[in-house]
């Protein structure tokens, strides 16, 4: 009798025991407040009400324990209050206004078994279908991280028509308005569709979205909307995605669920965007008529530039697919400072820039590019002030898309060695060789660097040149070619260093070369080749290394032979602007035909005296 007692007293301090555990777990488990409050979302078919408040969670029972993974990633465990089963439920807050879940059934654990996540989770995959879940009373955020322009479109939906539906008249317009005091006019954009003959599904209408936040999920870029002139709650809320690799294309959901969006291509919607200029500026002023051509834009990832009288159009390429163009128009010019209004062609606000151009030399613009100001004024824009005021700074360039080749500011026969990450290599320009070459026993082999061509306009790199001669000091080796010809197309000094920039059409980096060259000797020459196509401000000419911008290092010392006919020439870049020495001179020989002339007249006239005493002296 007395065990049977024991037994009932033992069974009921256990129940006493677990029921204080389950609350303990539940006063313990408490649910952010981010995810409190009422949620729609689209599950298996049917519109679906969620309500969360800091313990519980509407059809799935009250919390009893959580964990926090990696972000804003939770698991909750949630005990139903009619059955004994636990839920799993994984949630990915997304932004202010959504949150994504996936969960697994209602699970029974054993006796003496405690509900941990991980053991009620087990059964959960991270594969699985996420669920999103729109925030019944969403706050608006700024679209400008997830929309922001003007755009011409043409869509096509895969669920009512076929084909694609192109008016000229369909805009999605999406812009900022700076410094208003209604903030809710930068968290919404319009919709306007047009019909389409012919194609059923297509309607003539403009929706208007509030943006409830974006975000990333690898390169897939998704926004969450609202339409805020529908009252239905399934055609309420909506999913866009766009991809960084082609951001053009938009893939848009139909119902209120952004798991139908994998790509834009295979979206239910989709949208094909092209950028539309919003407002036109009329010119002011004009840039100098040397500007004008197609230029290399060094400082924005080596843009197009196209520059008019009245007009610079830059356009740069984040990735290989997307591209960005930018709109500057002449407004008002004093000496080398312009101000210019920016116009971004995917973009709405209008602002104002100053460039402080220096005169083309060669086939290289300088300029310095002060900040942007909403102001159009030229002495706010075109402030110095406005110019980034670092203790050093160097211009940026613009170089010209088919650069016209000048004389080198080195030139001669130069023996180099060479120190770097990525140093010249012996390679074969015109691949291989329609026949064998002569073999020829070479002495010395030496690295080669030679401006020798009658203009003395590029510059020829062998990094395995046979130095050998005959008996006569000719070379022996006239059949090799240099690994790498170079043709240079502007240099300056600035910072006391001195700037040159050689082309080459076969560089699979860059066409463009920056060097940092310093004549160190009579005859030596210090040289340093950046990476690319312009030179870091701490590039010297000893740099050789990824850290200061530099490729390879080379130190040359002359050493012209007596039948290379390569004199050697430098110019340190003071002044770029002065005629090259290697311009045409033409000969006046006025000079010496008129000496000629006298003294064949002088000489005539002693031949005639000297006849004349000789028959004399006859007579």
């Amino acid at each position: 009798m007395h065990y049977y007692l024991a037994a009932i007293c033992l069974v009921g301090l256990m129940g006493s025991a677990l029921g204080q555990y389950n609350l303990v777990q539940k006063d313990n488990c408490i649910i952010p407040k981010i995810l409190q409050g009422s949620w729609f979302s689209w599950e298996t078919g049917l519109p679906t009400l969620t309500v969360i408040d800091a313990t519980s969670m509407s059809s799935r029972g009250y919390c009893i324990n959580y964990m926090r993974h990696k972000g804003d990633e939770y698991s909750f465990v949630f005990k139903e209050r009619s059955k004994d089963c636990y839920h799993c439920v994984r949630t990915i807050i997304r932004t202010l206004n959504v949150f994504e879940k996936f969960e697994g059934p209602c699970v029974g654990i054993p006796a003496g078994q405690e509900p941990t996540v991980d053991y009620v989770c087990r059964g959960v995959k991270d594969d699985q279908q996420l669920i999103t879940l729109f925030n019944e009373n969403f706050v608006p955020i700024n679209c400008r991280s997830s929309l922001e322009g003007v755009w011409h479109f043409t869509y096509q939906n895969r669920f009512r028509f076929t084909g694609v539906c192109d008016k000229p008249d369909a805009r999605i317009q999406s812009c900022q308005t700076a410094g208003t005091q209604f903030l809710i006019q930068n968290q919404k954009f319009n919709v306007t569709y047009q019909q389409c003959e012919g194609m059923e599904g297509t309607f003539t209408g403009t929706v208007e979205f509030s943006c409830l936040g974006d975000w990333f999920v690898g390169k897939n870029h998704y926004f969450a909307v609202a339409n805020t002139k529908e009252s239905r709650k399934d055609e309420k809320y909506r999913c866009f995605l766009k991809n960084r690799d082609d951001d053009l294309y938009v893939g848009v959901s139909i119902t209120a669920e952004c798991n139908t969006l994998k790509t834009p291509e295979t979206s239910p919607e989709r949208l094909k965007l092209t950028p539309v200029k919003a407002e036109f500026v009329e010119p002011g002023c004009t840039l100098p008529q040397n500007f004008s051509g197609e230029w290399v834009n060094t400082a924005n990832i080596d843009a197009d530039v196209s520059i008019s009288e009245t007009h610079i159009n830059e356009t740069y390429y984040p990735d290989k697919a997307r591209y960005r163009k930018t709109i500057y128009v002449c407004r008002e010019r004093r000496g080398n400072r312009v101000m210019m209004a920016r116009l971004t062609v995917d973009g709405c606000q209008k602002d104002y820039v100053c460039f402080d151009f220096m005169p083309r030399h060669h086939n290289i613009i300088r300029y310095r590019k002060g900040l942007a100001v909403i102001k159009d004024d030229f002495s706010t824009v075109c402030s110095w002030v406005q110019f980034p005021n670092s203790e050093a700074w160097k211009y940026d360039l613009f170089l010209a898309r088919n650069p016209v080749p000048v004389r080198c500011p080195v030139a001669g026969k130069f023996n180099f060695t060479q120190r770097g990450e990525h140093p010249f290599r012996t390679r074969i320009l015109g691949g291989v060789t329609l026949s064998p070459r002569p073999d020829i026993h070479c002495k010395q082999n030496i690295s080669d660097l030679s401006v020798c061509d009658t203009d003395q306009k590029e510059l020829a790199v062998d990094e395995n040149y046979c130095l050998s001669v005959d008996h006569l000091g000719r070379p022996v080796d006239i059949y090799s070619d240099p690994d790498y010809r170079m043709k240079c197309i502007g240099f300056w000094k600035e910072n006391l260093k001195s700037y040159l920039i050689t082309y080459d059409d076969l560089d699979p980096l860059s066409k463009y070369r920056c060097w940092v060259y310093q004549r160190a000797d009579l005859n030596r020459v210090l040289m340093s080749q950046a990476v690319g196509a312009f030179c870091k401000l701490e590039q010297d000419v000893t740099s050789w290394n990824h850290s200061e911008g530099a490729a390879v290092a080379i130190d040359a010392v002359e050493y012209e032979r007596e039948r290379d006919d390569c004199p050697m020439h430098f110019d340190d870049g003071l002044n770029p602007w002065k005629p090259s020495d290697a311009s045409n001179i033409i000969f006046d020989w006025d000079f010496y035909r008129a000496g000629a002339a006298t003294l064949k007249f002088q000489l005539t006239g002693l031949v005639i005296v000297v006849l004349v005493q000789v028959r004399s002296l006859l007579a």
